[in-house]
């Protein structure tokens, strides 16, 4: 069964490589008058009274450590987050467990205007045209013990596949595989007293919905809020305040993830869905635009 959804309104994506984009991002930082220094790694966070998080402890380039005193840090630094796990406040959830096999490739026939989602039993395949030519393949999958191999499994899941196989016949990889998993991670709370979460470090949802980057940057933003609130000196209103912007903005979204998702790593789920998608295609259109939180701005710009 195959389904091609557009978000309506005249909104599109974009695939934008993560080179360029978080360059642009760590520009317009310094333009904004960010201290920005490269090449440190966070070792720990400083503990002050009470346990009060008071900075960070870092790693130079040289491997000289150094103390940075914060009255608040907010750690953004992504979904195996070093704050995060030292300050318990993540976790792998028991299920669903996925791991991530993806990389660049050139060659792929048949692309289009469109990202594709191929769904099977067992694993699904992303397909997306994006810039210089490259396609971005990415094979998530459930079976673990099927990866030892990242590069054989994700090549021999493209080549097998019926609607991709003839597609991919002639596709070379451009750049090295990378592996993630388990992917799902579960952020207890959104922060503690000196220290808020943002980006994936304040959970990571499977890549299913492609809305990733979005939950990642609209959570900064929300992070920056909280601190510019004017409350910043009072600990639990921050934390308050976070945790409250965090649910109205993402409460909806994440529950229909989790929903997706789970009927993803179900195969009757996966039959039920193309039953569903013959039946009734606008309900999956009406399911793709919600994924690309394209209903909700259709709502704003029509309120406004």
């Amino acid at each position: 069964v195959c389904i091609r959804g557009t978000y309506g309104a005249g909104l599109v994506g974009r695939a934008w490589g993560r080179r360029h984009f978080d360059a642009q991002l760590l520009d317009e930082a310094a333009r904004a008058g960010a201290d920005v220094r490269t090449s440190v790694r966070v070792q720990a966070p400083l503990r002050g009274r009470a346990g009060r998080v008071d900075g960070v402890c870092v790693r130079l380039a040289g491997g000289r450590e150094e103390r940075i005193a914060a009255r608040w840090t907010i750690a953004a630094d992504g979904r195996r987050s070093t704050l995060a796990l030292a300050l318990h406040l993540t976790a792998h959830p028991v299920r669903p467990r996925r791991w991530a096999i993806g990389t660049y490739a050139e060659g792929v026939d048949g692309l289009g205007a469109y990202g594709e989602m191929h769904v099977r039993a067992g694993h699904y395949i992303g397909v997306a045209p994006s810039a210089e030519g490259l396609t971005n393949l990415c094979l998530v999958t459930a079976r673990r013990e099927h990866i030892s191999d990242p590069a054989a499994r994700l090549w021999e899941a493209v080549r097998r596949d019926p609607m991709l196989r003839d597609r991919c016949a002639h596709a070379r990889q451009a750049t090295a595989v990378v592996t993630l998993g388990p992917l799902a991670v579960d952020a207890g709370a959104v922060g503690v007293p000196g220290v808020l979460l943002a980006g994936d470090a304040a959970g990571f949802v499977d890549p299913m919905t492609g809305d990733g980057m979005h939950i990642a940057l609209r959570g900064g933003l929300l992070a920056a809020d909280a601190l510019l609130a004017g409350s910043a000196s009072d600990d639990a209103d921050v934390l308050a305040y976070l945790s409250a912007a965090r649910r109205a903005a993402f409460g909806a979204k994440l529950r229909f993830n989790r929903v997706l998702r789970t009927l993803v790593g179900w195969p009757m789920g996966v039959r039920l869905g193309a039953v569903g998608a013959t039946l009734a295609p606008a309900v999956l259109r009406h399911v793709i635009a919600t994924a690309g939180d394209a209903v909700r701005e259709r709502r704003g710009a029509s309120a406004a």
